[in-house]
């Protein structure tokens, strides 16, 4: 019945196509992040549900963005040698999600320099 859940394998394209997705999500969720924390109304339009606040709305970009990006990468990759591009791709990760975890600390997309007023 879920044979299709266990493949012996997956084609390299698809697999690179979530990888390259995950890695955009990761960045766009740190920069929708930053926005939400800094700009109020960029807060107030993140609030899908009123229990939840803005992280909903951050939940469901990265979502969004995952799933768009993906869909684009599987159609771009379909039925190409993709071997060139697998150490790129990952490098590509790599940044993404460490960039994602320094951009998340608190001290980072909470800093500001007090007594400067733009």
């Amino acid at each position: 019945m879920f044979r299709f859940f266990f493949k012996p394998h997956i084609h390299e394209s698809f697999a690179l196509a979530a990888e390259t997705a995950a890695g955009v999500a990761l960045i766009a969720a740190w920069i929708a992040q930053f926005l939400v924390f800094r700009v109020e109304s960029v807060r107030n339009a993140f609030i899908i549900s009123r229990t939840l606040g803005p992280i909903s709305g951050l939940y469901l970009l990265s979502a969004a963005i995952f799933s768009l990006t993906f869909l684009f990468m599987t159609l771009w990759w379909r039925d190409r040698d993709v071997s060139n591009a697998r150490k790129h791709v990952f490098q590509f990760f790599l940044v993404a999600v460490i960039s994602f975890a320094v951009m998340t600390l608190p001290f980072v997309y909470g800093f500001e320099i007090s007594g400067l007023h733009v």
